[in-house]
This record gives structure tokens, C-alpha cells and sequence, in this order.
């Protein structure tokens, strides 16, 4: 055991091997969450196999050595668990909500679907199935198309520009052979994180931890290709797609990296412009002006790169107009500070579901793993990062709007019925 942290709210600590551990007692619950966090999703993947991390996701469930069918490795729902498992960018976890005192169980099923899984030859082809129609789905969905193109348009030939589904022809192609490949390089000690939240005793849960995961061999898998692009004018991207009238729009520029300290005073702004019904641009330009029907703002951090975004869905005729009145506001941040007033209620928002989240341990377990991921040199407690927010003054978050908003790093994204012949007019809106 190594690198070992603990303060009132957590304990975390390595294995020998690598192995990632978080262990958050919680007082006042009867039940516990179990995850598995794995640092791999789809930037580390490449074109050829763009796709595999979620479709392996699937297919885990699908038999492990100990757990050899569907049936099996569903049968904590039987225990009065709840399981699942999500595949991100950067990250892929298999997780269930279990009564306390069958925490055991839970982990023992948890810890078979990320280390053993025999991915059955006979339900492969089913599966492919299922993602093709997941992939379709999403093509129902333009509001996630439109973050799907501001990444590709921002990142360009960088796997970041991919999505998390993959494209159908790739998800067509691959085989059990690539599935094993992929689990081997990235399914490795240095990428795991064992996280535990909820009714628990730390001492039992270190020993069947160590039990289960201290044997594997000591590894780090394949890396993903560091983001170093440097963008030096504004961009659009246009994917026409008939929609009855509505565009959906996504404006984002360079944000900062999940380590950056400058990411606090970047929530506070994010949340003024942009989350809730009393957010600047919610009453801006829906309240006030009526130019769209959705509107919201919200941020990507990652060890490299990350973004700022505001998302609007809005009538075609509106479209112009709709993006004006966006940069306006983003200009407006830049030139005046908040007030007294409107930073108490940003910090509020951000402090309230903060500490909604802490009462969960599901939400618990996330808070806190997602960390030993990605910034496991420095973990904070809700009461921290809470802390770290309150601190912010109103000269900060200017300061983030002032090196965030800049003409040369604006890119927006539409999806809907637009005519590519259109950049060139949106283009000539596009500066600060």
C-alpha cells in the first residue's frame, strides 16, 4: 500500500501494482456504492477501432469467467441492487447501489466484469446490433449531434474529434479478437480505480481489495495523444439536417484542464451565464428576447485541454440574431464584472448541488473516483472544492471571461435545416 491520504471524509491510497483505491464512509445510509473506474474511453482509441470502449462496456455484461451469462451477471437485482456501467471520453466504470451488507457481493460482480470477461463469440453479433441502433438513435438527438461537431470542428484529427459510439462502419467491423486486444493494453492495474461509498467498514474493504486486485501485474496500457493545437481564427461547421424549422447551435472556445486553478473561477462564470432558469442567457435571450427555446452553457476539463460551450436550440429564422445576442453576452462578462449580488448567487448555485450530490452515494462514489482518475495528486473533499469556490472574487472570474472569450479561439457548430453557402455570413459574426 502506498501514497496513502486520508482526511475525514476519505481515504485514498495505491496498491503495489498501481491499483487506485477511494474508500468514503457515510454516515446516515444503509446501503453501498461499488464501482470500477477504468482510464480509457474513446480518446484512446484510434480510427480503426473507434467505438470499441463503449461496445466492450456491453459486452462484459454479457459473461465473465465466474459470472458466465446475461442471467448471471444480473443477479444482484435479485441482492436489491442497482447496477450499471458508462463509457466516456476519458473514462469507462461499472458500478452498483447495493444493500450495505452485501457489499461483498456487489464488488465480487463489479470486479469479474472489468477483469474477466469472455466476451461470448454467440452474442457478439447481437450486441453489434444493439449499438447500431443506439448509433441511429443518436441521430434522432441533434442537440448531441451539435457537441459531437464543435468537438470535431475544435479538435480536428485529434481523437478527441471522435465520438464515444463510434461510427457504424467500424462498429461493423470489429471482432472478438479486437475486443481481447483492447481489454489486455487498457483493462490494467495503473488504470484502475476501486472506489466504495456508503455504510462501510474500511478495514474489511481494504483486505478483500487487496484479495481481488493487489495481484495483478503492474502495467499502464496505451496513453492517448496529448492535445497541443493552437487555433488562430474562428471556425464553423454546418451539418444540414432537416428539422422542421430548428437549428441547434453550440458556441464554444478553449477552456482550461481539470488541473488548472483557474477552473473554480470558471464554474462561477459558467453558472452565471448559463445553468438554471435565473442564468444570464436564460433570461437574456429567452425570457427578454424570445430568440430560442433552450439555452445553457456548460465546460469540459480534461488533463490537456478543455472547453467552454453554450448550447441554444432555436427557431431557423432566428439564427443570426440568436448568436449576436450569445457574444454579446460573453463580451458584456468580459467588460463588467459581477456584482456583489450576482457572485453570491453564482457561488449558491454552485455550493447547493454540491452539497445535494454528497448525499448520495452513487453520486459520492463518482465525486471521488472520477478525481483518483484524473487528478489523483490532488483529491478534494465537497467541503474543499465548496471552499475553494466561495474564495473567488468578481476580478477572477473576470479575468477567465477575458482569457477565454478571444475572436481567434470561437467555434460554433449547427445542426439543422442550414445551407453550407451560409458560413461565410456566419463567419462575419463571429468576433468579440
Amino acid at each position: 500500500m502506498t501514497n496513502f491520504q486520508i482526511n475525514s471524509n476519505f481515504q485514498f491510497y495505491k496498491l503495489r501494482n498501481g491499483v487506485r483505491v477511494v474508500l468514503v464512509p457515510m454516515e446516515g445510509v444503509e446501503s453501498t456504492a461499488v464501482g470500477v473506474f477504468v482510464e480509457t474511453g474513446s480518446r484512446y482509441e484510434t480510427a480503426k477501432i473507434n467505438g470499441i470502449s463503449h461496445f466492450l462496456e456491453h459486452m462484459v455484461f454479457k459473461g465473465t469467467k465466474k459470472f458466465p451469462t446475461h442471467r448471471d451477471t444480473s443477479y444482484l437485482e435479485g441482492l436489491g441492487a442497482i447496477q450499471n456501467a458508462w463509457t466516456d471520453v476519458d473514462a469507462t466504470a461499472y458500478w452498483c447501489k447495493i444493500p450495505a451488507d452485501k457489499w461483498k457481493e456487489g464488488l465480487d460482480l463489479v470486479k469479474d466484469l472489468v477483469l474477466y470477461p469472455t466476451f461470448p463469440p454467440k452474442d457478439l453479433e447481437i450486441e453489434r446490433g444493439v449499438i447500431l441502433e443506439e448509433i441511429n438513435r443518436r441521430e434522432d438527438r441533434p442537440d448531441e449531434i451539435v457537441e459531437e461537431e464543435v468537438l470535431a470542428l475544435m479538435y480536428g484529427d485529434n481523437s478527441l474529434a471522435m465520438t464515444v459510439l463510434g461510427e457504424s462502419g467500424v462498429i461493423k467491423s470489429v471482432r472478438r479478437d479486437d475486443f481481447a486486444a483492447y481489454h489486455d493494453s487498457q483493462y490494467v492495474a495503473g488504470r484502475i480505480v476501486v472506489a466504495l461509498a456508503g455504510k462501510l467498514e474500511s478495514a474489511e474493504c481494504k483486505k478483500q481489495i487487496e484479495e481481488w486486485f493487489g495481484g495483478l501485474q503492474a502495467d499502464r496500457g496505451r496513453e492517448f495523444v496529448r492535445w497541443e493545437g493552437l487555433q488562430k481564427e474562428p471556425r464553423v461547421r454546418i451539418r444540414h439536417k432537416d428539422l422542421a424549422a430548428q437549428a441547434h447551435v453550440d458556441l464554444s472556445v478553449f477552456g482550461y484542464t481539470l488541473s488548472d486553478p483557474r477552473r473554480f473561477a470558471l464554474a462561477l462564470l459558467t453558472t452565471y451565464l448559463g445553468q438554471g432558469l435565473s442564468s444570464r442567457l436564460f433570461l437574456e435571450l429567452r425570457e427578454k428576447r424570445g430568440l430560442c427555446y433552450a439555452v445553457s452553457a456548460g465546460t469540459m476539463k480534461l488533463p490537456d485541454t478543455g472547453t467552454f460551450g453554450v448550447y441554444a436550440g432555436l427557431n431557423v429564422g432566428k439564427l443570426e440574431e440568436a448568436i449576436k445576442a450569445i457574444l454579446e453576452e460573453l463580451v458584456r462578462v468580459k467588460l463588467q464584472r459581477l456584482n456583489d449580488e450576482e457572485l453570491a448567487a453564482a457561488k449558491e448555485k454552485v455550493r447547493g448541488p454540491t452539497l445535494f450530490s454528497a448525499e448520495n452515494p452513487v453520486n459520492v462514489m463518482n465525486y471521488y473516483a472520477k478525481q483518483a482518475l484524473d487528478r489523483p495528486e490532488e483529491i478534494l473533499s465537497y467541503e474543499q472544492a465548496i471552499e475553494r469556490v466561495m474564495q473567488i472574487d468578481a476580478e477572477e472570474v473576470q479575468k477567465v471571461a477575458q482569457s477565454i472569450f478571444l475572436t481567434q479561439g470561437l467555434n460554433l457548430a449547427i445542426v439543422g435545416p442550414v445551407e453550407e453557402n451560409r458560413k461565410e455570413e456566419l463567419l462575419n459574426l463571429m468576433k468579440f
